[in-house]
């Protein structure tokens, strides 16, 4: 019996779930770690991975241009004000 909710499809592993995310490995590994990754779930002591949950995450991660533009300051750190 598996302790993996049914979610449809196969599973992914932590290298595989970097690999479909687009992602270097140790950079999805330092996400993982830091608590910002996908949802993950337990399979033995491996971490596994379902597509549709990687592509929620992905769509949360991409952001809206605008939003991103507006939210950046309007000088450098650091520059001098005159």
């Amino acid at each position: 019996m598996s302790s993996l909710p049914d979610r449809g499809g196969p599973v992914l592993t932590t290298r595989g779930a970097a690999t479909y995310s687009g992602l270097a490995y140790q950079t999805f590994r330092n996400l993982l770690a830091a608590e910002q990754g996908p949802r993950k779930f337990k399979q033995g002591r491996l971490n596994v991975f379902y597509p549709v949950d990687l592509d929620a995450w992905i769509r949360e991660r991409i952001t809206d241009p605008t939003q991103a533009a507006a939210s950046q300051p309007t000088s450098p750190e650091g520059a001098a004000h005159a």
